[in-house]
């Protein structure tokens, strides 16, 4: 048998809060249709992904061949917590953010010979040492790598005070050098819900 209750307003006998049913069951609250008012703080809302980051570089940047160097990601055009610092070229999580993220990297390489063999590494660094690389061996049919096509990302799993930071390293069989340029580079990433 169903019971229904009508009334206008609960308010606790004693104590600091009240209860609805016991330890393993579903409480239902409304109708399709329904408004649903909560007032307070005292509820777990919707996440935004956030913290979340996306840096980008002001000029192009010089690669020595066979060199891991990072990357200059030097103008913020998201920084929703401002947890990226444009003079290091690094994000850190900030305080009461800890979560998984998702962080990627995608620098477009021109390289200053098309007649050698390549090879395009890119890293993403946790706290100074090498998380996530990726690397690709690319032939000489054309001076620019197409940089858009070519990116390491990887969900991590990082605590309050973690840095992340993004590095390159470019080698050629001819030893000739290359530059990250400012077409599409960026570096970025966000909090997942």
């Amino acid at each position: 048998m169903v019971s229904q209750i009508k009334v206008n307003e609960i308010i606790k006998q004693s104590g600091s809060s009240i209860s609805i049913g016991e330890s393993g069951d579903t409480i239902n609250i409304g109708t399709t249709g329904d408004t649903i008012n909560i007032a307070g703080s005292a509820y777990a809302e919707a996440g935004t992904n956030t913290p979340r980051f996306l840096a980008t570089m002001s000029g192009n940047q010089s690669l020595s061949n066979n060199s891991t160097t990072k990357a200059a990601f030097n103008t913020e055009s998201i920084d929703s917590d401002s947890a990226y610092d444009t003079s290091s070229y690094r994000f850190t999580v900030p305080s009461d953010k800890a979560g998984v993220y998702y962080i990627y990297v995608k620098p477009d390489v021109a390289a200053d010979s098309a007649t050698d063999l390549r090879i395009l590494r890119i890293y993403i660094y946790l706290n100074g040492s090498e998380y996530s690389p990726a690397t690709y061996e690319l032939d000489a049919r054309d001076n620019y790598l197409k940089g858009g096509a070519f990116m390491a990302g990887s969900l991590m799993n990082l605590s309050v005070g973690d840095y992340v930071e993004a590095y390159v390293n470019f080698n050629t069989s001819s030893g000739s050098g290359a530059a990250i340029t400012t077409s599409y580079s960026v570096f970025g990433g966000y909090k997942l819900l």
